[in-house]
Formats: C-alpha cells, structure tokens, sequence
C-alpha cells in the first residue's frame, strides 16, 4: 500500500544534516548541498528535476559565495526538508492531484528562475569565488526567491493537509449523525412536474421560498395521487439551481420512515452546504455527540436551531428545508411532535420548511392552530379545470415520447397520422381527475402497445361525481383486468398472479424478485412474467440485484386488501401470510439452515471480529419472519406441524442465524409472539408450547452470548440447559465434543418469559397496566417506557419529559393515565394512550418525590417525598389537597393506599411504617416498628387487611393494617437488601426483589417461600410487581433491564449445598490449617474441613444480627465470633458450644474481635469508636475502653508478642495503643484518603499493613508511624482486607471489585494476576500457616480457597500430560452423559478427590480437549495450527492461544469476568461464558476449594474450540435426533 503524504509528522533532521557554518563549509556549500538533495528525491515530477538540476549545476559553477549575515543559511534552513515531501510517495500515481498541481506550478516558475540563475553566474565576469558584495547580493535575491517558492510550497502542502485532516475529522463527527444517505433529493429516481405544468402553483411555492416575510413553514397537503412528491422534487431542484436548497429528506414506508432520522439527515445536508453552519453544528456535536439519538424536541434544538441562529443570527431566512410524504413514516406520534415542534419553534429557526402529506387527522391537527405561522395548499381543493389543463398538457407530452421512443425502437409499429387524438386525451384526463397518479399509471399501462391499450383505456366509462378513489379503483381494476383476463389466462394463472401480488403487500420488507421466488415457490422468471402486464402499477427492477419489487403507490396495495373495491381482484392477505409462513418455515427446513451457517473459523473471536459468511437473502428473511407471518395465517395447524419439525432439528442454527445478522435481540419477541397469540393458542400442541417455552428460556438466559459469539452458542450455551429439557434432549446427542457441567444446588432459570432491553440507565420502578397487556418501566435514563406484556415489543415512543432519574411510576385505574415522579422535584401526568402530558409537571419544593400512586378511583395522586411528609395532589388540575402532618423523621421511601382509598401507609429511612388519614393527612395509627433498617417498600393487601413491609435489615413482615401488630414471623432467605415487595392480585402470595439479585415468591399466610429464587437478573432488582391475574411477574433492575417471569411456575425446591445464605463477612484458618471458620449476615458461624469443605459442626447461632468478625484462638480450641448485635461470643472449636455468656459493654455494632498471641485476651473494636480488651477465660474487662478515634473502629491486630493493637478507623487514620495499659504509642497515623477498612502486623512485629476506602493499601513502620513504601496501588474499587504471609514476603488483599490481589510486602509490586471468581465484594481474606494458599469470604455467599503455590517444571510437564489432545468421539457409545445435578460425573469427581499426582497438581475441573488448550493451559507452543488460524483481522498482539509465550504458571493465563461470565485467554480470547446462576459455585484454576450453597464444575475433556471448534458436531447422529416429549 503506498504511503500517504502526512507533512504534519515531519522528521527530525538527522544528525549533522544541518551543521553550523563554518570555514570550510559555509552557508554557500549548505545551500547547494539542500538543493542537491532536493534535486536527487524529485524523480516524481521530471520537470521540477529539470529546473532543480539546472539550478544545481549553475551554482556548481562557483566553489563558494560569502554569507553576508548568514543568508545563505538561513535559505538552506527555510527549505531543508523540501525533500521529505517526495519520500511519501511510492511512485507519481500516489501523489494527491492537489500536490501535484502546485507541483507542476511549481516546476514552471522554476524553470523561468533557472534561467534567470544561468545567466547571471556563466557571465565571464564571474569567478570561482564571488567576493564584492553587490555580486552576493544579486546571487542572494535571486535564491531568496528561490528559497521562497520552495518554502511556500512545503506551505501550501501542510494548509492542505491540515484542511484534509480537519475535514476527515470534521466527517467523523457528522457521522454520528448517523443520516439516511438516500434520502435526498439527488438520490429520488422519480421526475419533477413535467415542464409546462403545474406552473401557477411552482410561481407560487417558489415566491413563498423566496420571500423572507412569508411564515416559514409551508404545508403542501393533498390527497393520494396528486402529485405532491412531483412537486417537491421540482421545488428541490429549482432551489439547487439558486444554492437555496438547504436539505431535504422523502420518506417513503417501509424504507424512510423513521422520524428520528429526518432531523439528522437535513442537519448533515445543509453542514456539506454551508462551512459556517457546519462549524456551528460541529460545536454542538462536540458537546453532545449522541444528539442525533435525542428525543425530537431536543434534536431540532441542538441540530437546527442553535447552531442556525449561531450561524445567520437574526437574519431573515434564505434557506429552505424539502420534507415529502411526512405520513408515510411509520409512527404518528413521533410524526405529531416533529410537526408541532417545528411549526412553534419556526419563528424562531432562520430557515424554511416546505412540507407535503396526505390530510391525515395527526397531521392535519398541527396546521389547523396558529395558522400566523404557516402557509397551507391543498392540493384537492385546486380549481378542477386548472388541474385537468396540468393533466391534459402531462398526458399529450407522454404519449409523444412514448410515440418517439417506439417508433425508434420498432420502426414497423404503426401509428394513425393523428395519435393521440383529442378526443382520447381528453378521456384520460377526465377518467383522472385531479390524480396525477391515475395519469402516470396510464401512461406506464400503455407503453407495451400504445395504440391498442391507448383505445381500451379510453373505452371505459367513468361516472361523473364519483369518490376521489373511485376513479383509482377504475384505473387498477381495468389493468387487472387485464392481466387477469379469465379469457386469455388459465385459473390457476390468475391464482398465481394474486399470491404474487399478496407475497408483495404482505412482506415484512421490500423483497427481490428471486427472495419472492424462494419463498412462494414460483421461478423468478414465471414472476417477472406475471408482473410485466402489471408494470403500471408494480415495480419490477429489470435484473435480480439490490433493488425490491415494490408498488408505485401505497394505494394500490389499499385497493387489492379491500374487498367491497377491489371484488374479484381481491388479495386475501391472511393467505398470503400462509404463503410467506409455509416458504419461510421449508427454507429453513432445508439445507440452506445448517451448523455454522455463518463459516466462523474460530470460537475465540467475537462476531464482530469474524468473517461471517453471506447468508442467502430469503434465509435471513424466513429466519426473521416466520413468526409474524404464522400468526395472521390462514391454516395455522399446518403450519405449526412443520414449525415444530423444523426448530426441533434446527432452533440452533435458526439462532445462528439471527446472531450473523445482528438480531438475537428479537429471538425472544419471536417466540412469544407465537405462545401469545389467540391464533397460536387455539392450535399449539402442549409438546411445541413446552419446547418454545424452554426455548424462550435457554434465549433469555444465553442472550448475551448469543448476541456475541456464534460458535458459544453451541459451546457455551447448549451445555448450561437443564438435562430435562428438550433442547438438551434434542441436541445433546449430537454435540458431543463440549463441555459437560456438574451442578448441585443450583438450576438453570426455568421460569422466565421475557427480558425487555432498551433502557439506557438502571430500571428503577416497573408495574403492569390494570388490564395486564402492558408493563410501564421507569429508569436512571429519565424516560419512561410501554410495553407490550405477551411479546415485548415497546408499544409507543419512550415518554420523555423529566430531566432527572424516574422513581416511581403508577397507572391510573382505568389504565388510559401515568403518574411519574423523578429525583427533579416534579410529578407528571401522562396520557398513555397519546404520549403526551395532559397535566404540566407539579413542582414539588422540597426534595425528592421518592413514590406515587393513584387513589382507586383515579382523581388523586398520593406521593411520598423526601422531607418525611405525605401530599396528596389533584390529578386533573394537580392542584394540593392534602399534606401530611411531620411524621416520619426521614425520607419517605414508598407509599400504598388502601382499596376504598381512605388509608394512606408508609415506608421511610427511619425504620418505621406510618398509616394516615387519606383525606386529612393525620396519623391513625403509632409508628409500626420492628425493622432494623430502612423500610424499602411497602404495599397493601387486596381486601386492605394487612400491610406488607421489606427492609435493608433482609426481612419481609406482615401487619394488621388496623392495629399495625405483627402478624406473621419475619420471612427471611435474602442474603442482601430487600428492595421491593407486593401482594398478589388474591392476596395468597407476596413477591420480593433484593440487591442479591433474585426474585422470591412467598405463601402470604405460611411465610414459606413458593417456588426457587427467579435468577437472571445481573444486578440490584429493585422493583417488582405481580400482573393483575397473579400469573407472572414483572422486575426492574440495576442492569437496566426488566424480566417477566412465569409466577406459577412451581419448579420442586432443590436443596442447597451447605453453606451460608447471606454475606459472608469474616473467614479465617485454624492454626494447623485443616480448619475454616467463616462468618455470615446471615448471624451464623461455621466451620469447615479445608480439604473436603465438610461443615465441622453445625451451624453455630447465637448472635442475634450480622456477624462482622471470626477468629481462632492460637491453640486452635476456641473461636471467637463478633456481631451487629453489638456482643462478642467464645466457642468451642471442638463441639461448637457457647464457652461464655455474651461479652456486653460495647454500645453499637461490634466490627472486628481477635485473640492475642498468648490466648490470654480478646480484643475488639466497635462501631462506638472504642477497643475493649476482655480476658478470654472469663469474658471480663480488663481495661477502660481505648478512646481516641473519632469514628467507627472498623478493624483491630495484635502485634505478634502481644504488647501492642493496631486500630484501623473510618476516620482515616490508624493508631497503636499499649496493649497492657490502654495508653496510645503511635498516631493518629494519616495518609489515607478515605476510611481504614483492616489492619494487620507482619509476623516480626516490624510492619503494619493497612486497605483503605481509598482503593490503596499502605505498608508503615510499627515503631514510628512513617510510611515504608509509596501506597500500593491497583485495585480498582475500595480495599476492604489485607494480611501479611507468614514470612511476610507477601500481602494479601480483596477488594470491593471482587479481587483479590497478591503483592510483595517489599516492593508493592503485584506477584500474580488478580485471584478472580468471586462474583461480589471480597470481605475477607487470609493465608494459610503455611503460606501456599489463601481464603477468602465474599457477599456473593461462598468462600474459595487458592493455590498460590507456582508449578515447577515436573508439574507443568505432568499438566501437559493431563492436558494431552483426546480423540472426538465417534459413536454414541464412546462416553455417556453427565447430567446437571447428578453426581455420576466420575471423570471431574475422582480427579479432585484422588491423591493422585495429576489431581494434586490440577485440582480444578478445566480439561481442555485439543492441543491448542493445551497450549493455553501450558504456555507451550502447539503445531496444531499457526497464528493466521484465528487471526481472521486481528494484530499478532491479539492471536492469544497460539502464540509462543513463557509464563510462570500456566493457571494465570485465564482471566474470569464475574460480571459477564466469560473465561478469557491472555489476549481476551472468548475461552467459554458461564451462565449466571452459575458463577458463584464455579471452580477456577488455582480454586483447591469453593464452599457456599451450589458448586459447578466444567468437565472440559472433549472441549473443541478454537480452529477445531466445528469438531464439536456430529451431523450423523443429529439425523436420529429424539422426538419431543
């Protein structure tokens, strides 16, 4: 490739090209030199050599010249790098034409100055030496001009350049714009007005245009068929001629119909028009760059009127905006706002918009008011007489052309001497009316045989007075009847002509010609030959390439669809969705739908790095479709017979399909589509309802991946399905080369229907509509958004008004009004049928508006606010009607009324729930206490007999909403914040949602929970809602998406594994190592086996809220636990018994105990900012508390002898005390930035370690105080643990971003990759007393512990061994399958069990199945492939698997993404993506253990990815698949 003249990066001269002047080299001889060199690098333009040389050779002539003042330097300095010009050019083809024109300008003045040169130094006066000054100076001009020329060129070349770089930049930002290039008027292949018509109404238009008083919005409305859209073109290219055309944009349906995209693209139009504009939109983008995606008000502000009133000021406007066919955009709503924003805003835009439609009632409402603003044509309301004149003059124009052209093409076509007659004219004319469009059909219909067709045309009769489509629907039924004449055609020939024509309307999309032909089954060419009689009305392109089959009119398709017009012409389009669906489901049953469809070459790279392979146009279109096309189908149990044949043999590779095209997003939608329709209802098999309801499932579930990776989707995703199910019945047998998991104590998601995207921020509130068909979401992304609650689809445009987050929303009872509050202050009133607010916001002046609700009956809206206080509001006027009394001490968080509208409860940051009086806003009731926390939510029963409450504290309550007593026990299960809770429609059941990301239902009288936690969400889920039938549920979440789940799914409880079921806060090893104690919120203790990860000893309960700390006593027989119940309590390591009563005395929440060195003491710090020291014997006080940190103690160390406590504080500072006396030694000590989260002591007594708020972690001298080290650095969120190795060589630290991080305690350098698989905040984490491994406690509920020890070269070589490539398998008798949940997997089980070396050295379940894993697993390198095998358009930095490397242990290559699921290769290769609901039990590479309340291991030992990853199907056994149960 040739190199491109970049003159910006100019070279530094080389050392010694430029020396100063000296004796014997002076400016003279530096001069010639420069020239020389520019002389020798200008082969690329033979003229410019020429003069160069010639200029060379005539100062060769003299040896030297004086330099009077250094002139001659400083010529030879002006010019040096003239050369480097030419270096970037390979040969004369690459030089730029603009360089090259100033080149050969150049060359020529040059050329005048050589000679000029030559003259003046072969003059016989000269000398080998010029010595008199005026001989210099003459020398001196001369080449100062020289050197001036050259030097303007190098000039000219960088303002080029940097004018070249501007505008490549300048079109990268207006690409953002993202414009409908084919949308302009240059790119419209429809003619203008014919000349000679439409005369009087151009002059008029263009009068208006040019007249800067008239209003500045001009409105062409006329009916179908009047020529509107000849008229913009002729307007848009008379305002080209004048430079007046600022832009235009025709919408057509189906391909340009999208609102959002007119603004953008006449933006764009007008920026290639006009630079100052430009510049000014440029400012605008710069500052906004997704504007072009904002709501319309926003985008006609930032993209037209600011940067227009930037740019012309107050000017009056000359510029004129074209927008045909606005009606033809595909949504009304969208298309009210443009139109309304831009009549209002006109007067104050310096610019004018001429504007056509159809009369259509959204349109037509915005130019009937304020009429001072805009100029309206009608069309139809045009003086008949005037049109027929215009019509008549088209029609006798056309018909000479056509006379001209066939008389050239066939000069033996014969025509009367008077053709067209008067007479014949005048009928087409009249047959026409004041349609264009009837005129233009005629004259296309009569091309073929005009003096035949001109005659039948003019022989019908059309009756005066008929409606305007009347005589349309003359017009096509007479070229029907032609086409379709029963005497000249065969039945089953007219039968063939409408399904082409109804394959035409009831396409999805504007078809070619051979997609038509695949998908009906008819040749293309029989196709071509229906149509061609058709040719007036229909759009045939006259060869199969990009162009569609379309109709020239959207009425001719409204003519044939309605049966009391078109009669015997008429197309029954629910046949024709028949048609489509049956072609639809047989190409996908045939072989044109195969594994890898899309020719990946490898599983490591995402999609979007890969070279998909073309997909058959009609195969994207079935894969797209099929779903739509069957639910309005005639003879749907014909067609779901073949559906199901046709996805129990292919859903995969239907799935590829989508993910090629980019549209897995609509995979879901596709399928529920199909399970909601009434149509589909009727008719579905309970087998094909199971199948798409696990199908649905296995969609939502892998969405991600899907979307991503085509090859995941069958060897990350097939694997992660229930053995149960039918997709794994299906397509397990022939899959046999991927992972096999083993899972216990988790499942897969069963139970969800759909996963709504769209939200740009977090989902903060959801609710259905009372009639249970729509689902309203609220987000951070301040917009409000409906859908449809069966398939998904968004029913109208996002509701966009509040500029702050959205918290709360509530539809009106009668489901036709929103209310929406938002951390603005405001409250809005939608009506949700029209998207528009029919009450102006209600300014609150207080804080924020957390909550709202309706009252039954509609009238009122009843909000809680951020001062505590409840308001009730007016909803039609929102006018206040009621305000709370102050009640609750903090913010209001959630508000219910009561079913007869008379109660009014509520949930506030104080702990408590209040009832007031709805009318008078006074307290009926005491505060309900009995939370421990914040009240989250709060709702009412459906016979308003009981209140429900959820808390931060993870509980659930239930309260007579008479009395406020407590009812029922607390329903705990949630191991974190409980968001959001609602009765079911009867009552029976309660819903909750918490920050653990899981959905429960709950039994309202038992407390018990109904059915397995619905997992799937990704993060926080902080809204929930039942559907007005009680049968699903809807959720809202952090992850910015909102689910839909099966409520009545009752999937059997599967018991988890043993472990705790909260956050686990603190862990710790036994002393001889065999040991792990851990802490839980859950308030228990435990106890577990280091190898096997055997609970010990029952759970150990006692403290009565969270547990913060655990430790073991030195000699390993006690373990002393502290907790948020503000008690420390001593166990027996042995039997787990209480050893002492509680020891009491601090005041608040009890953070850290531990033991010290001689087992004598125990010490603890406290959230009441003290220590305490207790004797351990008998739980007694020794000492007054240590005083002096002004906040919360959060953690505490002995020093090794004992003699001293470091204390680590939230007030940033770290202090060490006497142990013995109490007395302070060193501190505060500061340097952190943010609270002291641990402290610990090296085991010498030198060093203290410290982690920090900060996301730091500080090493200091025990004795002083002073810092040892800069801060080490490297996690990315706060550090909540460290601690010192046993030989204190290495810290240990996790962190708030889920890792944890070994660093040298000398350095601060990091020794290994981050220890990544936790899915939550690392709270724990300590070494082993040996020093080889690592523990560590997490809030995603498990413990792990880590290998930390390196592989030497025997255990690498054994891996290597272990990870030897093995043989696919050939048959199905080679290996059996290990179900999900079973523990027959003996393969993974035995080699984590054995003694083995092999299990010793590779205790976790990743066995890779060719050599290219195990050239990852081993840092080897492998001959099964090059590095061009995957390097499909990647850099050699990114071919990881393959490449040659070195690492220290082969374990670290692997990097996990908790939060997406992927395990990745050391340059992000896609290795394998891990569901959701089963990362938390996921064993990794340097795992030796993971205990918690699931466990999944991957058996990987037939794993085929990379280049080898098509191995992983076997097509043979694929043809035997199963039938479905």
């Amino acid at each position: 490739m040739s190199r491109r003249f970049l003159p910006w990066k100019r070279e530094k001269p080389q050392s010694g090209s430029l020396k100063t002047a000296s004796a014997e080299r002076t400016g003279w001889l530096i001069l010639k030199e420069v020239l020389q060199t520019a002389q020798d690098c200008s082969d690329l333009c033979p003229p410019l050599k020429v003069a160069l040389v010639g200029i060379v050779e005539a100062m060769n002539v003299v040896d030297n010249v004086k330099d009077v003042g250094d002139g001659f330097l400083k010529m030879s300095r002006r010019i040096d790098g003239f050369h480097k010009i030419f270096s970037q050019y390979k040969s004369q083809e690459d030089v730029p034409p603009v360089i090259q024109r100033r080149l050969d300008r150049l060359s020529k003045q040059l050329a005048s100055m050589k000679d000029t040169i030559e003259r003046k130094l072969h003059r016989g006066l000269w000398k080998r030496t010029l010595r008199s000054v005026s001989d210099i100076e003459d020398v001196q001009s001369i080449l100062d001009e020289l050197a001036t020329l050259l030097e303007q060129f190098q000039i000219d070349c960088n303002l080029n350049t940097e004018r070249r770089v501007e505008d490549i930049a300048a079109e990268n930002v207006l690409r953002k714009l993202e414009h409908v290039p084919d949308a302009g008027i240059d790119a419209q292949s429809g003619e203008g007005c014919m000349e000679g018509t439409r005369v009087e109404l151009l002059r008029t238009i263009k009068s208006w245009s040019r007249n800067p008083s008239e209003s500045r919005v001009f409105w062409l409305d006329g009916m179908a068929g009047t020529g509107k859209s000849a008229i913009a073109r002729s307007l848009c290219r008379s305002l080209q001629e004048e430079d007046l055309l600022a832009g235009s944009f025709f919408c057509s349906r189906g391909i340009r119909d999208v609102v959002k995209h007119i603004v953008p693209t006449l933006a764009m139009s007008l920026a290639r028009h006009n630079g100052l504009y430009k510049l000014a939109l440029l400012d605008v983008l710069q500052e906004t760059p997704d504007a072009a995606h904002d709501k319309l008000e926003l985008q006609i502000e930032r993209l037209l009127k600011k940067p227009l009133c930037d740019t012309f000021g107050s000017e009056r406007p000359a510029w004129v905006f074209v927008i045909d066919a606005v009606d033809e955009c595909s949504d009304d709503k969208a298309t009210e706002v443009l139109l309304s924003e831009l009549v209002s805003q006109s007067l104050d835009i310096p610019v004018k918009f001429f504007i056509t439609s159809r009369p259509e009632p959204h349109i037509r409402a915005h130019f009937n008011m304020r009429p001072e603003l805009h100029r309206v044509l009608r069309l139809h309301d045009v003086e008949q007489d005037v049109v027929q004149a215009d019509i008549s003059f088209y029609i006798v124009q056309r018909l000479h052309q056509v006379r001209e052209f066939r008389q050239r093409s066939d000069s033996s076509y014969q025509f009367p001497a008077e053709w067209p007659t008067g007479a014949e004219v005048a009928a087409i004319a009249h047959h026409s009316g004041k349609l264009f469009i009837y005129a233009f059909t005629a004259m296309e219909y009569v091309r073929p045989d005009p003096v035949e067709r001109l005659k039948a045309l003019t022989g019908f009769r059309v009756t005066a007075g008929q409606p305007l489509t009347k005589r349309m629907d003359n017009m096509y039924s007479f070229i029907l009847a032609k086409a379709m004449n029963p005497d000249e055609r065969e039945s089953y020939e007219i039968e063939l002509t409408k399904r082409v024509l109804g394959a035409i309307l009831a396409a999805r999309e504007r078809l070619r010609v051979s997609t038509i032909s695949e998908l009906i089954g008819i040749p293309a060419g029989r196709i071509r030959n229906i149509l061609d009689p058709l040719h007036a009305v229909v759009y045939t392109p006259p060869q199969d390439n990009n162009d569609a089959v379309s109709t020239f009119h959207a009425s001719f398709g409204d003519y044939l669809v309605a049966r009391e017009r078109s009669k015997e012409f008429f197309v029954d389009v629910s046949s024709s969705h028949f048609d489509l669906a049956d072609g639809s489901l047989k190409v996908m049953g045939s072989n044109l739908l195969h594994f890898n469809v899309s020719g990946c070459r490898t599983s490591y790279l995402p999609n979007v790095q890969q070279q998909i392979s073309p997909i058959p146009d009609h195969l994207i279109y079935s894969c797209l479709h099929w779903s739509h096309h069957i639910r309005v189908a005639t003879n749907v149990r014909l067609l779901l017979t073949s559906l199901e044949k046709v996805l129990r043999e292919k859903l995969l590779f239907w799935l590829e399909v989508l993910s090629a095209v980019h549209m897995s997003h609509l995979a879901s939608r596709l399928i529920m589509g199909m399970l909601t329709a009434p149509s589909i209802n009727r008719n579905i098999s309970s087998a094909l309802t199971t199948y798409l309801r696990e199908a649905n499932e296995f969609v939502i579930m892998c969405k991600e991946v899907i979307e991503m990776s085509i090859p995941h989707i069958y060897l990350s995703s097939l694997p992660s399905v229930r053995p149960s199910s039918n997709i794994a019945k299906l397509f397990w047998p022939s899959f046999t080369n991927r992972p096999v998991i083993e899972l216990l104590g988790a499942r897969p998601i069963s139970n969800a229907l759909l996963r709504l995207d769209g939200h740009a921020g977090a989902v903060r509130t959801v609710v259905f509509s009372p009639d249970g068909t729509r689902i309203a979401s609220g987000s951070d992304d301040r917009t409000i958004r409906i859908w449809d609650a069966k398939t998904g689809e968004p029913s109208m445009q996002p509701l966009e008004g509040h500029s702050g987050r959205v918290c709360s929303i509530s539809f009106s009872p009668d489901g036709c009004h929103m209310v929406s509050t938002s951390d603005d202050k405001t409250i809005r009133v939608w009506n949700v049928t029209t998207d528009a607010l029919m009450v102006h916001s209600i300014e609150c002046d207080t804080r924020t508006v957390s909550s709202i609700v309706f009252s039954p009956d509609g009238a009122r809206i009843v909000s809680g606010l951020g001062d505590g206080t409840i308001r009730v509001w007016e909803t039609l006027t929102g006018i206040p009607l009621v305000q709370s009394s102050q009640g609750h001490t903090d913010w209001i968080t959630s508000v219910a009324i009561s079913p007869d509208g008379s109660r009014i409860v509520s949930g506030s940051g104080d702990a408590t729930i209040r009832v007031w009086d709805a009318m008078t806003g006074e307290t009926l009731l005491q505060p309900i206490t009995g939370h421990a926390e914040i009240v989250n939510s709060v709702a009412i029963s459906p016979d308003g007999t009981r209140i429900v409450s959820c808390s931060a504290d993870r509980t659930i309550r239930v309260w007579d909403a008479t009395t406020g007593e407590s009812l029922l026990h607390p329903m705990e299960g949630h191991s974190n914040w409980i968001a959001s809770v609602e009765f079911s429609p009867d009552g029976s059941q309660i819903v909750s949602c918490s920050s653990d990301r899981t959905i429960r239902i709950w039994n309202a009288v038992t407390c018990e929970p109904m059915t397995q936690p619905f997992e799937g969400h990704s993060d926080w889920v902080v809204s929930v809602a039942f559907s007005p039938d009680g049968t699903r549920v809807v959720s809202g979440s952090l992850d910015r998406t909102v689910q839909v789940w099966d409520a009545l799914s009752r999937e059997p409880l599967i018991p988890p594994l043993e472990g705790h079921s909260a956050w686990i806060t603190s862990v710790a090893f036994s002393p001889d190592g065999g040991q792990i104690v851990s802490g839980c919120s859950d308030k228990t203790v435990r106890v577990w086996d280091t190898v096997t990860g055997s609970p010990m000893l029952p759970p150990l309960k006692g403290h009565l809220n969270h547990i913060q700390s655990v430790t073991f006593s030195p000699d390993g027989a006690k373990i002393a636990s502290s907790a948020s119940d503000k008690t420390i309590r001593i166990w027996d390591a042995m039997t787990g018994e209480a050893l002492l009563r509680p020891l009491e005395g601090h005041s608040h929440w009890v953070n850290s105990v531990t033991f010290s060195p001689d087992g004598t003491r125990i010490a603890s710090g406290s959230h009441d900012k003290t220590i305490r020291i207790w004797d351990a014997m008998t739980g007694e006080p020794l000492m007054q508390p240590l005083e002096g940190h002004s906040l919360w103690v959060r953690s505490i160390a002995f020093s090794p002898d004992g003699s001293r406590i470091a204390s680590g504080s939230h007030d940033r500072t770290l202090r060490i005390w006497d142990a013995m006396t109490g007395e302070s030694l060193v501190g505060p000590i500061e340097g952190h930035s943010d609270w002291v989260s641990s402290v610990a002591f090296s085991h010498d007594g030198a060093r203290i370690v410290s982690g920090s708020g900060d996301s730091t972690i500080r090493v200091w001298d025990a004795t002083t105080g002073e810092p040892l080290m800069d801060p080490i650095e490297g996690h990315l969120d706060r550090v909540t643990t460290v601690s010192f190795s046993p030989d204190d060589t290495r810290i240990v630290s996790g962190s708030f971003d889920t890792t944890i991080r070994i660093w040298s305690a000398v350095t601060g350098e990091p020794l290994f990759q981050p220890l990544e698989g936790h899915s939550d905040c690392v709270n724990s984490v300590v070494f082993s007393p040996d020093g080889t491994r690592v523990v560590s406690g997490s809030a995603d509920k498990t413990i792990r512990v880590w290998d930390l020890m390196t592989l030497g070269e025997r255990e690498v070589r054994q891996l290597e061994d272990l990870c030897s490539p093995v043989k696919p398998t050939t048959s199905t008798s080679d290996r059996s399958e290990t179900a999900i949940g079973s523990a027959e997997n003996t393969d993974l089980t035995s080699s984590l069990k054995s003694n083995s070396p092999k299990a010793a050295i590779h205790p976790f379940a990743i066995y890779p199945y060719d050599s290219a894993f195990a050239s990852f697993m081993t840092g080897t390198r492998t001959d099964v492939s090059t590095t061009e095998d995957i390097s499909v358009g990647q850099p050699a930095s990114s071919r990881g698997l393959h490449k040659e490397s070195v690492v220290k242990d082969p374990r670290d290559l692997f990097r996990f993404d908790s939060e997406k699921g992927w395990i990745r290769g050391p340059d992000g290769e896609l290795v394998l993506w891990i569901p959701a609901a089963y990362r938390p039990g996921l064993w990794l590479p340097r795992n030796t253990l993971v205990i918690g309340q699931s466990r999944t291991r991957y058996n990987l030992s037939r794993f085929a990815q990379g280049t080898k990853w098509t191995s992983c199907y076997r097509q043979e056994v694929a043809a035997r698949a199963p039938m479905m149960n």
